[in-house]
């Protein structure tokens, strides 16, 4: 009983995803939206059940801890939320809907395995089933022709990704003996100056780099978020980021003890955040201007992985569920707002919002100011943890930069402010808020603003997460 609460999320999404494989077969189309929400919501009760759940899977391969478990609650979470964003599917073929909500759903499943892998082989299998339906849904838009061009640069990046992280396996096994990353633990010390290793290392890393769409790996983000139907960008924007926090808590801490790596991670750090703002300038469209931004983000990230002697890794865990949030937040009106047939949505789109949906521009407004990491919002409590922990670690430099670029950031967002709440002219059509999702809306806003002021419950959460981590406490 013990063991089948431990895996409970996992063994609901299986189920839902044998459901949804068999309403595809079938042609079930009818009220197909609402199945989707209650195996979310399923799925996300299972992942509260579990949290206590501990147990080890294939000679420790797959373990179920706080760790694992924390990831699983904001992955579920996540996809409920990205779900009810998918409920009318403006340019996605009615008899698809079961395809893509089983793409979905398989990987929130490989998500969820992700954050459990504790050995380098199962995280490689995790990732591919995670990202494979991906690259799939990314093709899953009607007309227009921009969505294949999207999902063939997702794949080929996402080939290169996955080969050099193979690589960087084959490597770390050749010169340590193993994949488990507790025996790596240890026999790491005594090759920190072997350039095998070293070599693995890198390799391994830049894989987890385009995972998290970080400079140089971030070229694919634009031309996906633009070309793919925005409620698959809802999704594809927010769970893996949770997936590459959970994947650089659980490696990155492990691999630092290089003396190259640092200030590498350091330089990608900066130059994430600034590519990412100084491009973000100059979009004029909402997907790709996030997908900038998501890239910036990176950045931020990053500095906790290069403090994780400092509260980093703590810091890293709490701002990637925040980016979570504050992306479903504004994916959730950039979905309300874009119009069928259309590849994109102009921000002049976004003129006379808060005239058109008052509730949606509010929740918009505090989904920006967020990401701007302005009080008293989650964001600004996730950024100064960060700032801080990299001050503490002697990184000062990146500090500064970082700090600079959060200045550059506050034009990004506040310009998207101004369109949509100042600009008294109205443009477009009504936007209409249905109940579930002005619900779900109002919910992410209240809760990037209580995290923002009240943030202990979840640092203190993620805490005994990466309490279980660190490296590994025995299973009791």
């Amino acid at each position: 009983m013990d063991i089948l609460q431990a895996i409970l999320p996992e063994l609901v999404l299986g189920c839902a995803a044998a459901f949804f494989f068999g309403c595809s077969l079938f042609n079930v189309e009818k009220n197909m939206h609402r199945y989707a929400v209650a195996w979310a919501a399923a799925a996300f009760l299972a992942a509260v059940i579990s949290m206590s759940g501990q147990a080890e899977f294939f000679h420790g391969a797959y373990r179920v801890d706080r760790f694992s478990r924390f990831f699983s609650l904001f992955i579920t979470g996540g996809f409920l939320v990205a779900i009810i964003i998918t409920r009318q599917m403006k340019d996605i073929d009615r008899t698809c809907r079961a395809d893509v909500y089983f793409f979905l759903t398989v990987s929130t499943s490989g998500l969820i395995l992700v954050s459990g892998a504790t050995e380098l082989l199962t995280l490689f299998i995790a990732l591919e089933i995670s990202s494979y339906p991906l690259y799939i849904t990314t093709s899953y838009r009607k007309g227009l022709g921009f969505q294949f061009e999207a999902a063939a640069k997702y794949l080929v990046f996402g080939v290169v990704s996955t080969a050099l992280m193979i690589y960087g396996i084959s490597y770390l096994y050749g010169a340590l003996g193993s994949t488990f990353l507790n025996d790596i633990v240890l026999a790491l010390p005594s090759h920190l100056y072997d350039p095998l290793t070293l070599v693995g290392v890198i390799l391994f890393m830049a894989g987890l780099l385009y995972k998290l769409a970080a400079f140089p790996f971030h070229f694919w983000a634009p031309d996906v978020y633009s070309g793919a139907a925005v409620e698959v960008v809802a999704f594809a924007a927010a769970l893996p980021k949770l997936a590459a926090v959970a994947l650089f808590a659980r490696v990155g801490g492990v691999f630092m003890d290089f003396d190259v790596l640092a200030p590498a991670l350091a330089i990608l750090a900066v130059l994430s955040m600034t590519v990412g703002n100084i491009l973000a300038l100059a979009q004029t469209e909402l997907k790709r201007l996030l997908a900038y931004s998501a890239v910036s983000h990176a950045g931020y990230i990053l500095l906790g992985v290069l403090a994780a002697s400092q509260g980093g890794l703590n810091s890293a865990m709490f701002y990637g569920a925040v980016y979570a949030v504050m992306s479903l937040a504004a994916f959730l009106v950039a979905v309300q707002m874009a119009e069928e047939g259309k590849n994109d949505i102009p921000l002049d789109d976004l003129r006379g919002l808060w005239h058109r949906a008052p509730l949606l521009a509010i929740v918009f407004t505090i989904a920006l100011v967020s990401l701007a990491g302005l009080p008293p919002t989650a964001g600004f409590t996730g950024k100064l943890l960060l700032l801080t922990a990299a001050w503490k670690a002697g990184w000062f430099w990146t500090v500064v930069i970082g700090v600079l670029n959060s200045l550059l950031g506050l034009f990004v967002y506040l310009n998207i402010i101004r369109i949509s709440l100042v600009d008294d002219q109205a443009s477009g059509r009504p936007v209409p808020t249905p109940p579930l999702l002005g619900t779900t809306a109002t919910a992410l806003g209240l809760g990037l603003l209580v995290l923002g002021v009240f943030p202990g419950g979840l640092l203190t959460m993620a805490r005994k997460a990466l309490a279980a981590l660190l490296y590994m406490v025995p299973l009791t």
